[in-house]
């Protein structure tokens, strides 16, 4: 009925695997925990591989293939027509989390719980992350229901395996982010409307700062491919974000290139600004934009220079 599915990168999941385990029990529904791991390290190997519970499976990946893949090969080995996807550095804040999901067993929607964090900022170098988290990931389900297929997130989510089947995580896209927002929006482009509920998951594993921003440097990078991905199929999703409606302003005032330039000079203050102790969400803002305008730049300079080549 339910395959619960976790893909794993340097995490221990022994008690989040615990949690759910009881919880499944309890609904009385069949299900299954499924584990994948995306080659760890050798010391998170060992921990999870030692969670020793009825219905919990265990996959070693020996390659890192990524988070689009993972998740794609999570929905393969699933043996339940149901997925409940979720990220492995997370804990459940409701001793109701599984039994909340189960009037949407028999659905064909996507159905999303949320995302929150713990009350308690951090005095250390993660503050920058839980900032970011809170103010921009934290929305309720009436909130989020506002544009329900934008800013999708893979960190807790049900979804119907056929359904999964029409989409799928685009493969194309490497490293780190903007696969969910991706995911999201062809879920649009098939007609498919996203269902949120207040469910909502412990976000746990926060990087810290200087790790946050080269995550988010990669994440732009992504975010131009879904940029162009989005070009050729599903041109009606490209103001898709606050980023891109920005980005696709300054393009149209033809001051693109401008703050590219601008970025380049100003990027290190900002850098060691957000890397500080009072980081700002609103530089942090003007650093994305400037990463895309710089990202879209470089690859029109590229296009010019092997046209005249």
């Amino acid at each position: 009925m339910l395959s619960i599915c976790i893909p794993i990168y340097n995490y221990e999941v022994g008690r989040l695997v615990r949690d759910l385990h009881l919880q499944a029990e309890k609904v009385g529904y069949p299900f299954e925990i499924l584990l994948m791991d995306d080659a760890s390290e050798e010391k998170f190997r060992e921990m999870n591989q030692a969670i020793h519970l009825e219905a919990v499976r265990y996959i070693q990946l020996n390659e890192n293939i990524g988070r689009s893949k993972i998740r794609n090969r999570l929905a393969e080995e699933a043996r339940f027509p149901r997925l409940l996807f979720m990220d492995c550095d997370s804990a459940v804040s409701s001793s109701c989390y599984i039994e909340n999901y189960t009037p949407f067993f028999e659905s064909q929607t996507v159905c999303c719980g949320g995302r929150i964090y713990e009350d308690k900022a951090p005095t250390d170098s993660t503050y920058l992350r839980w900032k970011y988290g809170v103010a921009r990931e934290c929305a309720p389900a009436s909130e989020r229901e506002k544009n329900p297929n934008a800013g999708f997130q893979t960190n807790n989510f049900l979804i119907h395996k056929h359904i999964f089947e029409k989409v799928k995580f685009n493969e194309d896209l490497t490293g780190y982010g903007h696969e969910d927002t991706l995911f999201g929006l062809e879920l649009s482009g098939q007609g498919i409307v996203i269902r949120h509920i207040d469910n909502p998951l412990i976000h746990l594993g926060l990087e810290s700062a200087s790790e946050f921003l080269e995550k988010t440097e990669n994440g732009i990078k992504n975010l131009y491919r879904v940029e162009l991905l989005l070009r050729e199929k599903y041109p009606e999703y490209i103001n898709h974000s606050r980023i891109m409606r920005s980005k696709l302003f300054l393009q149209k005032l033809h001051l693109s290139g401008f703050t590219s330039k601008l970025f380049g000079i100003m990027r290190q203050p900002m850098k060691n600004r957000l890397l500080g102790k009072k980081p700002s969400l609103m530089i942090f803002d003007l650093y994305r934009l400037g990463l895309l305008c710089g990202e879209s730049d470089n690859k029109m300079s590229d296009n010019v220079e092997s046209r005249h080549q």
